[in-house]
């Protein structure tokens, strides 16, 4: 890797990390509950998931209206706008309903994975004790930003979290050797599309919602939780983790006709579908200002990397052995948070929020 293009990577994974850290700051005042104004993507939007040209007419007349009585419009049929009770607005296709109907139950509570650059083993490491543990089964709902949406499609896709650390190396070394920056994106969908199974877009439907930010025409929060097919899974996680610079030589992507970045912009942590959504995050809580988060190098203060080499591993593809410490460390951060939220008090099965 040239230099240049590691100090244009670096650069660019700073600049976009410090301006999330500001976005999630002012929103620090928020409870662990209470979400920025969500929309769900349209059904009628998805058939175009592939198409390198963008619909501006179409895109500019489907912007919501909220009238006088607080319910919500748009200009299409085939959607359904649910409010729920921390008054946050969703807009459904009816594709999304139909998805989260045939879930039938879900169990509470669910978990949200933050964005975390390639910190990715930490969140697989939760992941791993949680699962042990019996907090995340079949019916878990799960959303991600970045590399959240990734390691929630890992869980859905019924894969060991060993073998996705083992991907995970597979990928840090490849960019160790060839460079990160420009071409991190085509070295992780082609990792995806060996690692992942051909049924996951299935496993994920109307379980996994996948966040992304529309820039155009400010930045604005997305959540993908019908996929089409595994390539439309594997097209919404690559976009949920596009930074400009490290993915792609461009500034943006187009996903199903919308120009996009990361997720971890907008939706650091995306709620679930479940009534109650346990938040993870790879990062020190308190340098970035979140409060009303479950699981975090917080958890354990004694035995966490510092914060200066986290997001250092964040941005530069670590060695083998940083990479199983991380595994390690989100597995010791989420054995705190058991210990102190026993699962006989916490999971409970109850009905999908889209059946009637």
């Amino acid at each position: 890797m040239t230099t240049e293009k590691k100090s244009l990577a670096i650069a660019t994974g700073k600049l976009f990390l410090g301006l999330a850290s500001r976005i999630i700051k002012s929103r620090s005042g928020m409870t662990s509950t209470e979400q920025v104004p969500i929309t769900m993507f349209r059904d009628t939007e998805t058939s175009s998931s592939n198409s390198n040209s963008f619909d501006w007419e179409s895109s500019f007349f489907k912007w919501r209206r909220r009238n006088d009585d607080g319910n919500t419009t748009t200009t299409s049929t085939t959607t359904k706008t649910i409010v729920d009770e921390d008054s946050v607005v969703w807009e459904q296709g009816w594709k999304d309903m139909e998805a989260e109907r045939a879930l039938k139950k879900i169990t509470s509570p669910g978990f949200s994975f933050s964005a975390a650059g390639l910190l990715f083993p930490y969140h697989l490491g939760v992941a791993q004790y949680l699962i042990e543990k019996g907090y995340i089964k079949e019916t878990t709902p799960l959303a991600g930003s970045s590399a959240g949406a990734i390691v929630c499609a890992v869980i859905a896709s019924g894969s060991s979290m060993e073998d996705a650390l083992k991907a995970t190396k597979i990928l840090a070394d490849d960019c160790r050797l060839r460079g990160t920056a420009f071409r991190l994106g085509a070295v992780l969908r082609d990792l995806l599309v060996k690692f992942l199974p051909d049924d996951v877009h299935i496993r994920s439907n109307g379980r996994v919602r996948v966040a992304v930010t529309q820039i155009l025409w400010r930045p604005r929060g997305l959540l993908v939780d019908q996929f089409d097919s595994k390539e439309d899974l594997i097209n919404a996680v690559i976009t949920s983790s596009f930074i400009p610079g490290y993915l792609a030589p461009t500034p943006a992507t187009f996903f199903r006709n919308r120009v996009c970045i990361d997720g971890g912009l907008t939706l650091f942590m995306p709620p679930t579908s479940a009534s109650k959504t346990v938040r993870v995050c790879a990062f020190p809580t308190e340098r970035l200002g979140l409060e009303g988060i479950g699981i975090s190098p917080d958890c354990n203060p004694e035995n966490r990397a510092s914060p200066r080499e986290l997001f250092n591993w964040a941005l530069e593809p670590a060695e083998d052995h940083v990479l199983d410490r991380l595994f390690e460390l989100g597995y010791l951060d989420a054995a705190v948070w058991v210990e102190q939220n026993p699962v006989e008090e916490l999971v409970a099965d109850e009905s999908s929020p889209g059946s009637s």
